[in-house]
């Protein structure tokens, strides 16, 4: 019964450090690339983390969220993407694509649809995680920065 007891404390200890290590990676990736997306495209196995900066697709995304995006160009509508605009990047959903392929996009806090429509080319990927819950922590950091 001891060796059972003294197995199952050790196989506790291994995958607490394995959660430990899993949890203080996807920190350290999720900082390292929320901090170095002006230096180019940060993608880790076809992934990136990226600050919310505005509040054009509250409540479903707040300002200073972070959000995860995956490299993509397999787009739907109702999907909500990353883009680029004159070297802007924009997260917003997608409300429609027309028969050229041409994607009309509109932020869900936004009132009417965005003026230009983008391209395939122009999308760097969809948003597949939201951590919201950052949003006050990210806050914190960005006015004592």
């Amino acid at each position: 019964m001891k060796t059972l007891k003294k197995a199952g404390t050790q196989i506790n200890k291994v995958f607490e450090w394995f959660l430990t290590i899993a949890v203080v990676s996807m920190a350290v990736y999720c900082v390292w690339g929320a901090v170095s997306t002006d230096k180019g495209d940060f993608y880790v196995f076809g992934y990136k983390p990226v600050v919310v900066l505005t509040g054009s697709m509250e409540p479903f995304m707040r300002t200073n969220s972070l959000v995860i995006i995956k490299s993509t160009k397999d787009i739907k509508e109702n999907d909500v993407i990353m883009f680029s605009v004159d070297e802007t990047m924009v997260c917003h959903r997608v409300a429609g694509i027309d028969k050229e392929g041409k994607i009309t996009t509109k932020g869900d806090n936004n009132e009417t649809a965005d003026f230009r429509k983008i391209s395939l080319d122009d999308v760097k990927g969809k948003v597949v995680v939201r951590m919201n819950f950052l949003s006050v922590v990210i806050e914190r950091f960005r006015q004592n920065g």
